[in-house]
């Protein structure tokens, strides 16, 4: 019975483990709540404060030079902020314009190539599916893509050499 009574306590000892890191978690959770909401009244009340004094400063009321010029600085950062939302609701309003492709290619988005080789490519003979207009089909999915394509746009096959 050794065998079990000491799996016993380490199964104890493991869970009493993980009560006092559970413990542990949810009081500085708590303690890292308390501090940011204490944070958040000290600046709702700062920010209580540089409204008042804006309007203090506003209305002519306001004497010292180092916080007028906090305040100046403040008001031109809301203009900016004003500007930047303005901005925003354009940039939101505008739309995808989707480009029509080329006559023949719908359904094909995978470019096949940036630019023509130089030489030509000798070919080999024509593959079964191969069309005359430099389109061959998928032997997987039967997708009609170009005779040079080595991977297949619509499944991912593999088709060239």
């Amino acid at each position: 019975m050794g065998f079990l009574d000491n799996l016993g306590k380490t199964i104890t000892q493991g869970v009493d483990r993980a009560k006092f890191e559970a413990d542990k978690l949810q009081k500085n959770l708590r303690l890292q709540n308390e501090i940011s909401e204490l944070k958040r009244q000290i600046d709702g009340k700062r920010m209580e404060f540089g409204d008042r004094a804006l309007e203090l400063f506003k209305a002519g009321q306001f004497q010292s030079a180092t916080l007028s010029e906090i305040l100046q600085a403040m008001d031109a950062l809301r203009a900016s902020v004003t500007l930047k939302e303005e901005e925003l609701k354009q940039a939101q309003a505008d739309g995808f314009v989707d480009p029509t492709p080329p006559a023949g290619m719908q359904g094909q988005n995978v470019p096949i190539s940036v630019a023509p080789p130089a030489q030509p490519i000798p070919q080999a003979p024509a593959a079964q599916g191969t069309s005359e207009a430099g389109f061959k089909n998928c032997p997987n999915c039967q997708f009609q893509m170009p005779a040079a394509a080595m991977f297949c746009p619509s499944c991912g096959a593999r088709v060239g050499v």
